[in-house]
């Protein structure tokens, strides 16, 4: 079998199970024991290179990307031994759980996302006096390193939520001429027309009659940036105004648009919960559930080529489409990798 395909046999099993994605109930799909399913676990970095190639593919000729990044936890409720778990506090429970903090980067055109990158962000408490601590900053500029390898030519721009629109990410933006997009609290106090006010407090920028947005321009910790309000009307008919911070001038509907193409990674994070169980490995081992989650990372972007190519709306319909096939079906599939990618030996 070439190369490829011997390294996505995983990946396949994840999208054709039905059951947790533990060892042995993959293995039962093939007919074989959880080791034998565990020892065609691939190496993290050759996921990845599997999923950076997916990522050029989906996106050949494109000369404008969205750079994606978000992060999630990934429960591990009875994880006392599972290497680098901790509590980290969820939002949606409002209490602290055992997880991963799991971080991605991911490039998407909006409807298409492929991810390219991922790392942990560790507790303080698993980390010793050596461990260099590791920020959100230095995972967004080491996922746009890895980005702009893969698309030189492409412009790309970063699109966050609030968690990321710190002091130091926004200027490390305009520093590096990168541009950037996020969303902003209106809870901010910012320097406009020479005056301190809070974001909320700035009533000119709200959009009137129509519009749907309207930008000023503004200054938060001595930084330049454009702020934008757009306005959203829910399906009650209530309206509400998000605020969107950015590093760069456009018109002011181009940062909604732009900031709306983040949206796919939230879909990769629901997907890859519910129907591929990225949070579903067992091991005790770190770097075991590294390989599971990046072969669930490339699980996806192989959904997201199926999606394509079948011109489907969600990653639901094509995950439904693929599981048709069995797995020796599936795996003759997905031969046509070899034929996209050429003679790769990654």
């Amino acid at each position: 079998m070439s190369f490829i395909n011997t390294k996505i046999i995983y990946p396949l099993l994840i999208i054709l199970s039905i059951k947790k994605r533990s060892f042995a109930a993959l293995g039962e799909q093939i007919d074989r024991s959880g080791d034998t399913v565990k020892r065609r676990l691939i190496s993290a970095d050759d996921s990845k290179n599997i999923s950076h190639m997916l990522a050029q593919y989906l996106f050949k000729g494109c000369k404008s990307l969205i750079m994606s990044v978000d992060d999630t936890l990934l429960a591990k409720i009875h994880s006392m031994f599972m290497v680098g778990a901790g509590k980290n506090f969820d939002t949606k429970t409002n209490r602290c759980i055992m997880s991963y903090r799991l971080i991605v980067g991911a490039l998407t055109d909006g409807k298409i996302i492929a991810p390219i990158d991922f790392g942990f962000i560790f507790t303080k408490e698993l980390l010793s006096e050596n461990d260099p601590v590791k920020t959100k900053l230095d995972f967004i500029k080491q996922f746009l390193a890895v980005a702009k390898k893969l698309f030189p030519d492409a412009k790309i721009k970063i699109a966050a939520d609030g968690l990321f629109a710190s002091v130091d990410t926004l200027k490390w933006c305009l520093d590096a001429n990168t541009p950037a997009v996020m969303r902003m609290h209106n809870n901010r106090v910012v320097t406009f027309k020479n005056k301190s006010c809070k974001i909320s407090e700035i009533t000119c920028i709200k959009p009137r009659g129509r519009q749907i947005a309207r930008a000023i321009k503004i200054i938060w910790h001595d930084l330049e940036l454009y702020l934008a309000a757009e306005r959203r009307i829910d399906k009650h008919g209530m309206e509400s105004v998000v605020y969107l911070v950015a590093t760069y001038q456009v018109r002011p509907i181009q940062y909604v648009h732009d900031y709306k193409k983040r949206w796919p990674i939230e879909k990769l994070f629901r997907t890859s919960k519910q129907h591929l169980g990225i949070a579903e490995c067992f091991s005790t081992q770190l770097e075991t559930q590294e390989k599971h989650i990046v072969a669930v990372l490339l699980a996806y972007a192989m959904v997201q080529l199926e999606m394509k190519k079948q011109k489907l709306d969600t990653p639901e319909a094509a995950i439904r489409a693929l599981k048709h096939y069995d797995p020796q079906s599936l795996t003759q599939r997905f031969m046509r990798l070899d034929q996209i990618f050429g003679d790769v030996h990654a």
